[in-house]
């Protein structure tokens, strides 16, 4: 499992035209939230549009914890909601905080740090995973196990690949032969509760999890390892907000939990639903269906992501980022080069320069 790295590049420069020509051009048809005058480099908006951090960093993450992880003078460390750091910038690369924890790259090794900057977890190992259920996967000479908050043995590092523990379950695929590596699961203390036996597996959620065998079968397992639904051919993915989804002939859609298609299969990709909503894409274009299937924004966008605290962040065919709201209307002005996602009231923008 390859980390990913946090730094991200998008192409540069400012929105030229009038509010009316942004309505225009979003059919949306009102006024946006006013912006503030900004200057280079990456800050962070609140959720009216307004400069809560000015741009000031060479790389931002979303706040998680309240802290959130930021490139500085070419080194990452952690600021608070008013910009401070509390943390210093001496890291080569980190990760949110998950559980008070943090992944840290210290020279090419990783470890983890709690939310006072304290090292609780040494930087011993080759890659790591975020924190949850009280455990982090993390990966030693090529092998992965599970360790604890202070750093303490779950499951020693002998298994090809390890996914995050969800609800004191771990998804664990060992090595048999060249042929055949199995998927199997762990419990909070390393020990095995479902033997190795799926050629695939998602995470628990809601007490059940999909599992794919050897011959392709599809079923669900509960957490006692017991297959509670199985389908001969292709089973949709777990459930968000009630729905699923699912495919047919190379389209995607919506079903219910009884299997009833909800919204058609007719988009080349769909997205999980968030906050009730769910991105959608028809000709490389993406936007936005309720649950009823009905269309919240038109599929106009280049680039979209998913709903968090009422706002989504676009970017129109002028290239520039914006955020909408939940009725899909233009909610903050699109003149940002890069936007991420809100997460506790605040999210990370990218100007070149000041408007």
């Amino acid at each position: 499992m390859k980390k990913l790295a946090v730094t991200m590049q998008m192409s540069l420069g400012l929105l030229a035209g009038t509010l009316m020509s942004l309505a225009t051009l979003t059919g949306c048809g009102q006024a946006t939230a006013p912006q503030q005058a900004v200057s280079a480099g990456w800050g962070y908006i609140d959720t009216t549009g307004n400069v809560a951090i000015p741009p000031q960093f060479e790389a931002a993450m979303p706040f998680s914890q309240d802290r959130a992880g930021v490139l500085k003078g070419g080194r990452w460390g952690f600021i608070d909601k008013k910009g401070t750091f509390v943390i210093p910038a001496q890291y080569n690369t980190v990760e949110s905080f998950s559980e008070g924890r943090a992944a840290v790259q210290v020279g090419d090794k990783w470890g983890f740090i709690d939310l006072n900057g304290r090292m609780a977890v040494q930087p011993n190992w080759e890659n790591t995973q975020p924190f949850s259920d009280g455990c982090a996967p993390v990966r030693y000479n090529k092998q992965w196990g599970y360790v604890g908050k202070e750093g303490e043995t779950i499951m020693p590092a002998n298994a090809m690949n390890v996914k995050p523990m969800t609800e004191g379950r771990g998804a664990v695929q060992m090595m048999y032969d060249a042929k055949w590596n199995p998927w199997g699961f762990v419990n909070d203390k390393g020990e095995v509760v479902i033997k190795q036996q799926y050629a695939s597996v998602v995470p628990f959620k809601n007490g059940i999890a999909e599992v794919k065998d050897e011959k392709g079968k599809t079923g669900l397992l509960d957490r006692d390892g017991v297959i509670i639904y199985k389908d001969e051919t292709e089973l949709p993915s777990l459930y968000h907000d009630g729905l699923a989804i699912t495919s047919n002939r190379g389209k995607q859609g919506f079903a219910d939990s009884k299997g009833n298609i909800v919204i058609p299969t007719e988009y080349d990709q769909v997205e999980n639903f968030t906050e009730g909503i769910a991105m959608v894409r028809q000709d490389l274009r993406w936007g936005y269906v309720n649950s009823k299937g009905e269309v919240v924004a038109k599929m106009q966008y280049d680039k979209a992501t998913p709903f968090k605290e009422g706002l989504a962040a676009v970017k129109l065919a002028g290239g520039r980022w914006g955020y909408l709201n939940t009725k899909g209307k233009l909610a903050i002005e699109p003149i940002y080069d890069e936007a991420q996602p809100f997460s506790e009231g605040l999210a990370a923008v990218k100007q070149e320069q000041a408007k």
